[in-house]
């Protein structure tokens, strides 16, 4: 992903970013929070913003790894990031159509199955994100 952000930018795009937290360094690509800034400042907003919108991508990536186990991390894509791309994509767009269908959710359809079954730790996302990603076509 590094190599493909960083020629897209070298090669005049700079209308993709990524979003990352203060682990990663800053790069013309990546947003990433400011260290530290004082209370009620442009970059404090900046930082809940930036904090805000990594969450609900976050939230949204754990629901389509529910659904898709080809997403998870020990089923990792072994494909050039482009062909990646096409599969997330694919995803996105299964998942958007799953819920326009109202098709259940892996979870809710073991909800269904452990109903009347009491489990301390059974605590099923309550969230429902539905994401429209434009799919493109890479060459």
């Amino acid at each position: 992903m590094f190599s493909h952000m960083q020629q897209s930018v070298q090669g005049g795009d700079r209308s993709s970013w990524l979003l990352g937290d203060s682990g990663y360094p800053l790069q013309p690509w990546l947003m990433t929070p400011f260290c530290h800034p004082p209370p009620d400042t442009p970059e404090d907003q900046f930082n809940d913003s930036q904090c805000k919108a990594r969450s609900c991508v976050e939230r949204c990536i754990g629901v389509w790894k529910s659904r898709f186990r080809c997403l998870r991390k020990d089923r990792t894509l072994h494909y050039t990031p482009e062909h990646a791309g096409v599969i997330i994509n694919a995803c996105a767009i299964l998942h958007s159509i799953a819920l326009h269908y109202r098709v259940p959710h892996p979870e809710e359809l073991l909800r269904e199955e452990l109903d009347g079954v009491e489990e301390e730790h059974f605590n099923p996302q309550r969230e429902v994100l539905e994401v429209r990603i434009v799919a493109q076509h890479f060459p």
